[in-house]
C-alpha cells in the first residue's frame, strides 16, 4: 500500500467529473494502493462519462476520450507521484470497465 496516499488523503474524497459535465462521483482514496485508487477513478469516470455522452451520435468516440481526460484530471488533482507513475504506465489500458 502507498502510505503517502493514505496519509496525504486520509480524509480526501476525490471528485471525478467529465470536463464539461455537471455529473460527479466521489472516490475514497484513503488506505488504498495506487492500483486500487486508479481502478476506482477509472470506474467513477466510466460512470460519469457514460451519463454525460449517452445519446450522443458520436458517443463511441467521445466516451473513451472522456474517460481518459477525467482520469488524468483526477490523478493530477491527487498529485501523488506513485499514482501519477501508475497512471502514466497504464494510460493506454484505460477503457470502459
Amino acid at each position: 500500500m502507498i502510505r503517502t496516499i493514505a496519509m496525504a488523503a486520509s480524509a480526501l474524497a476525490l471528485t471525478v467529473a467529465a470536463p464539461a459535465s455537471a455529473a460527479e462521483m466521489r472516490v475514497k482514496v484513503a488506505g488504498k494502493s495506487a492500483a486500487e485508487v486508479h481502478a476506482e477513478i477509472v470506474k467513477a469516470a466510466s460512470s460519469v462519462c457514460w451519463h454525460d455522452v449517452r445519446g450522443e451520435a458520436l458517443a463511441g468516440y467521445l466516451y473513451p476520450a472522456c474517460i481518459r481526460a477525467s482520469v488524468n484530471d483526477a490523478v493530477a488533482k491527487i498529485n501523488n507521484p506513485a499514482l501519477t507513475a501508475y497512471n502514466t504506465a497504464n494510460s493506454g489500458a484505460i477503457s470502459a470497465r
